[in-house]
């Protein structure tokens, strides 16, 4: 009998991990169609060696996605080394692969609420807006996009 209950608690474990998974997943494929969607307004998408590529009349883009917790407060420390904060817990994770290409980065971070902080020096700090460029790559939430690309920054 208990071994019947600590199998069904388990299964219902697994299947609520499951519908997590597949919702977060869900979630990522609606922000990747409406943001191809706003790209294509404004540009052209290509794919090349499974990159996406936005291009406009001055400029060619890889477009990046970074997913995060939505209260979690993402702190860039240098080119390759970001931070998250999320519920009180820092995580510090190195970028050099996912930031490595030629060319110039939009990354577009969902589905943070969260100001975006980045280190200018040892003991300096500064808001990141989405107009920001540094380290040859722009950080832009999810919901400013359409704003971004309407002001015609990019």
């Amino acid at each position: 009998m208990i071994f019947e209950i600590i199998l069904a608690v388990f299964a219902l474990f697994i299947a609520l991990y499951t519908i997590f998974i597949v919702l977060d997943r869900k979630k990522l494929e609606i922000i990747k169609m409406n943001t191809v969607t706003l790209f294509e307004t404004y540009g052209k998408i290509k794919y090349e060696n499974k990159r996406m590529l936005f291009i406009t009349q001055n400029e060619t883009y890889e477009v990046l996605y970074f997913g995060m917790s939505r209260n979690a407060e993402l702190t860039i420390n240098s080119r390759t080394m970001w931070e998250v904060i999320n519920a009180g817990t820092s995580k510090v994770i190195d970028q050099t692969v996912f930031l490595a290409s030629k060319y110039p980065k939009i990354v577009i971070v969902y589905p943070s609420t969260q100001v975006i902080k980045r280190y200018i020096n040892e003991n300096e700090m500064v808001f990141v807006k989405p107009q920001d460029q540094f380290y040859d790559l722009r950080l832009i939430r999810d919901f400013e996009l359409d704003t971004i690309l309407k002001e015609g920054v990019l």
